[in-house]
């Protein structure tokens, strides 16, 4: 009896150490899953636009998550940390730009620049970001290694994405529906319709933006603006409608057009209409020449649409193939 009840003595006191060991011990906070990775691999971001991608998916894994960049590497494996945290200046939009805004005063009270690194990881949720700084990265695949941190701990990734940087996309649009005619030079009015325009663009970096237009005649000689005049066809635009800032320069060769750095593209705004005229198309163009130009003798119209993506010389070269400048 007394040995039963030393053994019972004996487990009582074990079940007591082994409840007083749970109680001190810790239940584990919070969970992070050794499974996270970007939908976006691999990630394509053309040269000098923005692209972001989503967040890091964290497989269930408590958030917040946050995220840091540990290493890139080229294609070749070399460490291109550097590259990618190389800041440059690039503009963005205050607010909306429009035809009142006719001088570049009041167009740079809507502009702003700043200066951000060609990439960086939003710390909080893990999204890449790369800026119009990549226009001085290299074209080719980088490989990013990132470290992710809840509540539970860290957890570092290896290879978490490939960025593919890839040529800028064109450097210019030609929307469709270019046209010539004859119009009334007083109303406006369509008289009738002549053979469509080609039209050429060569584009050249360069430290001036400035858009030079040329019409050739069907023996390819050039339009004299400077002696003939540009005009727009009324109740419609022309391209200085659209670039009220500089003069437009004209040339017994030429119209010229130098225009102001802004974001994403220029024309910064479209024809609304709200100042009387008729919008056509996205940035449409109405250039009329006299009839004293032409061996229409009638005022003649080319029409074209068109928007710029890059700072640079633009050389349109809008050929002709019925009528002769005199």
């Amino acid at each position: 009896m007394q040995k039963l009840r030393f053994i019972s003595i004996k487990t009582l006191a074990c079940m007591a150490l082994i409840a007083g060991s749970l109680q001190c011990r810790k239940t584990p906070v919070g969970f992070l899953s050794d499974h996270l990775y970007y939908l976006q691999d691999p990630l394509l971001a053309p040269q000098g636009s923005i692209t972001v991608s989503s967040v890091l998916e964290v497989d269930g894994s408590t958030t917040p998550m946050h995220v840091e960049l540990t290493k890139v590497v080229d294609s070749n494996g070399k460490r291109v940390d550097s590259l990618m945290a190389t800041q440059d200046s690039f503009p963005g939009f205050k607010d909306a730009i429009n035809s009142t805004d006719t001088n570049l005063a009041l167009l740079s009270e809507k502009i702003y620049f700043t200066k951000a690194p060609a990439m960086s990881i939003n710390t909080l949720g893990g999204r890449i970001q790369l800026t119009p700084a990549t226009i001085n990265v290299p074209i080719g695949t980088y490989t990013i290694d990132v470290r992710a941190t809840n509540i539970r701990g860290s957890i570092d990734i290896p290879g978490a994405c490939h960025i593919v940087i890839t040529p800028q996309g064109p450097p210019d649009t030609v929307y469709s529906g270019t046209y010539a005619g004859l119009v009334n030079p007083v109303t406006g009015t369509y008289l009738t319709a002549t053979a469509n325009p080609q039209i050429q663009v060569n584009f050249y970096p360069s430290t001036t933006n400035k858009i030079v237009f040329k019409w050739l005649d069907r023996n390819g000689k050039p339009y004299n603006a400077k002696t003939y005049g540009i005009a727009a066809r009324p109740t419609r635009w022309n391209f200085h409608n659209f670039d009220p800032y500089y003069p437009q320069v004209l040339t017994d060769t030429s119209v010229e057009y130098q225009y102001p750095t802004v974001p994403n593209q220029f024309p910064a705004f479209q024809n609304s209409g709200a100042d009387g005229t008729i919008p056509r198309g996205n940035y449409g163009c109405f250039f009329m020449m006299p009839a004293a130009s032409n061996n229409f003798s009638s005022s003649y119209i080319t029409f074209t649409d068109m928007a710029f993506f890059r700072q640079g010389l633009y050389i349109v070269t809008i050929s002709l193939s019925d009528v002769v400048w005199n």
